[in-house]
């Protein structure tokens, strides 16, 4: 089951374009959401410290957090397709599922 967790990171440390081409190479990633400067949804079948893991194996020495978000569990003030992609968690379909 795919689940969505927020990575935040530093961007003047790290662009998120960096980011995005090393979460393309992971296998643990099925899919992401770029929507901010510095975060992005990142859908898995894993746990949030395994996904941190595929993070700190490409940028061992950057700040960044991650956490699952909860269904149900979150709110904010986001684009209808963001909330889409959060609460209907689909693969891209590069990496088997």
């Amino acid at each position: 089951m795919l689940k969505p967790f927020l990575v935040a990171f530093d961007s003047t440390q790290l662009s998120r374009q960096s980011l995005l081409d090393h979460l393309d190479t992971r296998p643990e990633v099925k899919n992401w959401f770029a929507f901010l400067p510095s975060a992005v949804v990142v859908l898995s079948d894993r746990t949030a410290f395994n996904v941190a893991a595929c993070i700190r194996a490409g940028f061992p020495t950057q700040q960044f957090i991650v956490t699952e978000i909860p269904q149900g569990g979150n709110d904010g003030w986001l684009g209808k397709n963001v909330w889409e992609f959060i609460n209907n968690p689909r693969s891209s379909g590069r990496w088997p599922t």
